[in-house]
């Protein structure tokens, strides 16, 4: 771990209970931004129109930014957390100020991509500033602390997201963010000592930043396009992509001070820990995104209702985490991490089966993918940091920034699929004389709760968009299913031998 240099003293911080609730409200606050519009989308998209592809950057454009986290972590190391931290929370009130008083998906979407840069500056930043601050004896507790919050924000996102569409206005999941988040900037620079790595290096690695967002970008949009570009036009993205990351490779290599020290990637327990994360991540945004329409546009809930429902898959998350801080404080991390895939991943098929035609057939499925969730994310956090052999800042970028990875891939994987199908499926249909009499496009725009006149549609036309949206969502459900499978089989390989792992940082805080 780093050397930290703390003002006005190295000291342990008296305050630093009270700093630690200002940092976890605005963590909590960022991550309640990341999940809270998946619940409206379908009453934005009734709003303002557009197609699934084009509102689905609503998240994707939130994650994809916020993957900017690994430059946020070097640039807190370099100039100082707690003002970088600050000006994160600033670029999340203008995008949320943005967002709040869009009259279209696209300037919505710009919205999301300026909150995405400040979430990008806010969290590792605060998880840098949790890890310094408390002594070795504390530091497995706030950092569990900070984790259930993030992961609190996470989880009550679609139900604080749906309340508030319903009641308010689908607007209100944006202002909300300005109190809270001045608050919390208010109470930091109280509380909150300045930190920053002695050794992180003298500069920003732009290349490196660049080229490494860039490729994770081009990822995503080939994604999100399968349904509508050639073959061509795919492999050009996908071949950018490997370009993109090859010079990564490249930049990083030559830099006095990369963006990320291409030695962590030589570091199995670092390795495991953040690629767990990372499909972690890919399987919850997953699930949280198409779940949260199907509960609306198939099974017909009110938003409040649906982000209600939501709860069992994402408030197990927090009551698990309290078993997941005990293994990390004795030392034991390879079986949570791996078990919580295990649960994750059997979740994740289960849910495949959307045909069922009942809330209770989700049920189990939910209670499973918290509980998988829950069991891994405090001992992979932790692991991650003391094992990167980097700064704080540094190591929480990077792990943190396959949080947002994940999600901006689990959204735009599903997506891709749910397109895919369900525009196969309906074509079919039209093609047969089953779509009383619409085309393609407008089915799909029924299907999603979108169409402009939807309260004038046949009740069979709309059961027939339902039957696509099931087998499309089932299938789409296979790319969470999929990523957690992966995972348990990583996690038992990656991380033989962390029990018992003492991570340098410890007595270093």
């Amino acid at each position: 771990m780093s050397t930290t240099t703390a003002t006005p003293t190295d000291s342990v911080n008296p305050k630093r209970w009270t700093s630690l609730f200002g940092l976890c409200l605005l963590t909590g606050l960022v991550w309640l931004t990341a999940s809270d519009i998946s619940i409206a989308l379908p009453t934005i998209g009734k709003d303002m129109g557009g197609s699934m592809d084009s509102l689905q950057w609503a998240v994707n454009g939130y994650f994809l930014t916020g993957s900017l986290i690994i430059v946020g972590g070097k640039l807190g190391d370099l100039i100082g957390r707690r003002k970088l931290f600050v000006i994160g929370s600033g670029l999340l009130i203008v995008g949320s100020v943005v967002a709040m008083f869009s009259t279209g998906v696209t300037q919505l979407v710009i919205g999301r991509l300026i909150e995405g840069v400040g979430a990008a500056a806010i969290l590792p930043t605060s998880l840098a500033m949790v890890a310094v601050g408390f002594p070795e004896e504390e530091r497995a507790k706030a950092i569990g602390i900070w984790i259930a919050t993030a992961w609190g924000g996470q989880g009550v996102g679609p139900l604080i997201g749906g309340a508030l569409v319903q009641l308010v206005g689908w607007q209100s999941i944006f202002w909300i963010n300005i109190p809270l988040g001045l608050f919390a900037v208010w109470l930091v620079l109280r509380t909150t000592p300045e930190s920053s790595a002695e050794e992180a290096g003298g500069s920003l690695d732009i290349p490196g930043a660049v080229t490494l967002v860039g490729g994770i970008a081009l990822i995503s949009f080939a994604l999100v396009s399968t349904d509508t570009a050639s073959a061509g036009e795919l492999g050009a993205l996908a071949g950018g992509a490997v370009l993109l990351f090859a010079l990564f490779v490249l930049v990083e290599k030559r830099s006095k001070d990369p963006l990320l020290p291409l030695s962590v990637f030589g570091r199995p327990l670092f390795m495991g820990s953040v690629i767990a994360n990372l499909l972690a991540n890919v399987s919850f945004a997953a699930v949280v995104f198409l779940m949260s329409l199907f509960l609306q546009d198939v099974m017909g809930y009110g938003a409040l209702k649906a982000g209600a429902l939501l709860l069992p898959a994402t408030a197990t998350v927090l009551v698990v985490n309290v078993l997941g801080q005990r293994l990390t404080q004795n030392k034991i991390y390879r079986l949570p991490i791996a078990l919580g895939m295990a649960f994750l991943a059997a979740g994740c098929i289960d849910l495949t089966f959307l045909d069922r035609g009942t809330y209770m057939s989700l049920l189990p499925g939910f209670i499973l993918v918290g509980i998988g969730v829950g069991l891994q994310i405090t001992p992979a956090t932790e692991l991650a940091i003391d094992s990167a052999g980097v700064g704080e800042g540094v190591a929480s970028g990077a792990f943190k920034a396959t949080s947002m990875i994940g999600g901006s891939l689990g959204v735009a994987a599903a997506t891709a699929v749910f397109q895919s199908v369900s525009s196969s499926d309906l074509s079919s249909k039209v093609k047969h004389g089953l779509g009383g009499g619409f085309d393609k496009t407008h089915l799909l725009d029924i299907m999603t709760g979108s169409y402009e006149h939807l309260s004038r549609v046949p009740l069979e036309v709309i059961a027939l968009t339902h039957s696509a949206f099931d087998d499309a969502a089932g299938l789409a459900m296979w790319v969470a299913a999929g990523a957690a499978l992966i995972g348990i089989v990583t996690s038992v390989i990656l991380l033989k031998g962390s029990k018992g792992f003492q991570g340098p940082g410890h007595g270093g805080h």
